[in-house]
């Protein structure tokens, strides 16, 4: 059975159509892309799946349980975390800090809490960070404290949305050895990402949306020759 399951997903904004009819599965343990131009309905896929959004119609299936209609904490119990295109650490609490209300969603303990958030943050190479207020991070360690705080959720499935925008090629390969990583230890990972040779790198397999619709489903090497893809999106072949 398929971790999320995704049809005929449809949302719209008065009169104008973001997601259109969208079907798609995410398996457990795999790297799912979605990729697609600005404005292509991607992060509104990830509000729907969320529950940030409700669909205007489709269905949207957890291990083969419906999801749709639930609130974004209920989702979060469920074993669905995500990040933001734009970090949103409380900026002025600690790394440690930030974590460890995140581990409060199923741990009630404070001390259960901490050591589970310190767990965490060494697993994303922020254990010398502990102490540090998330507002004096760089941009890159944002990035991965806003990844620690979504698996201090204990998530079975994990929404990114663009973790390697605006890092340098350094930072985006540490992000995609850390991606992998999180992957190898049982979290199935649904990436949004532009950094196009990353995701094809590290993506089991490719989903491509333009307008809402999905043109392409299929492994990173057929998607990025698809001709429709590369006329909608990518406009050259990525090597």
């Amino acid at each position: 059975m398929p971790l999320l399951t995704v049809t005929d997903l449809t949302k719209d904004f008065g009169g104008l159509r973001a997601v259109s009819r969208l079907s798609f599965d995410a398996e457990p343990g795999e790297i799912l892309g979605l990729i697609g131009p600005n404005g292509a309905g991607k992060t509104t896929v990830f509000n729907l799946v969320t529950g940030f959004l409700r669909p205007s119609a489709g269905r949207i299936l957890l291990e083969g349980r419906s999801v749709v209609g639930l609130r974004p904490h209920a989702i979060t119990r469920r074993g669905i975390a995500r990040t933001f295109q734009v970090v949103k650490p409380f900026p002025r609490l600690s790394v440690l800090e930030n974590v460890t209300l995140a581990a409060f969603s199923h741990e009630a303990a404070r001390r259960r809490a901490e050591a589970l958030a310190a767990q965490i943050l060494e697993r994303v190479g922020l254990q010398d960070k502990l102490g540090s207020l998330a507002a004096d991070l760089t941009l890159g360690e944002q990035k991965r404290l806003e990844i620690a705080r979504a698996l201090a959720t204990d998530p079975r499935l994990l929404l990114l949305d663009e973790p390697m925008g605006g890092l340098n090629p350094r930072e985006v390969n540490a992000a995609c050895a850390l991606v992998e990583q999180i992957r190898a230890d049982g979290v199935s990972v649904i990436l949004v990402e532009h950094v196009m040779k990353a995701i094809m790198r590290i993506s089991n397999r490719i989903v491509v949306i333009h307008h809402g619709e999905k043109i392409a489903d299929g492994p990173p090497e057929r998607v990025v020759n698809d001709p429709g893809v590369i006329a909608a999106y990518l406009g050259t072949r990525v090597v």
